[in-house]
């Protein structure tokens, strides 16, 4: 798949998606590729899917573009990673919390041996 062809695709999608702006979807996923080209190659941007484009251009657009604020998609994608990545940590912590509760219990539940004599 080309650029052009994931663009006509994503439009399409993002009207599906949003009825409302379908006299705007091929713009406003324009946009977002434009921004996107700026933070990632090529070959990035077409492994995602045209759905998952028009859902992206759908957040670039209601929460920045048509606000007035300038985010680049870059942004927004480092914004994503960057929790993505603590989620992980906070799961990797979390679950050693468990392991180290559940190691006490056990140890707890040990019975006691004591020399009979």
């Amino acid at each position: 798949m080309e650029l052009d062809e994931l663009q006509e695709q994503a439009s399409c999608c993002l009207a599906l998606l949003c009825p409302g702006l379908q006299a705007q979807a091929p713009e406003i996923v324009r946009q977002c590729l434009v921004s996107a080209r700026t933070a990632f190659r090529n070959e990035f941007i077409l492994q995602l899917s045209p759905q998952a484009w028009a859902r992206i251009s759908l957040s670039y657009f209601t929460h920045f573009v048509d606000t007035g604020s300038d985010v680049s998609v870059g942004e927004m994608f480092a914004t994503v990673m960057r929790d993505s990545i603590h989620l992980n940590r906070l799961d990797l912590l979390i679950q050693d919390l468990a392991q180290k509760k559940q190691a006490e219990v056990e140890e707890r539940k040990r019975p006691s041996l004591s020399v009979v004599r």
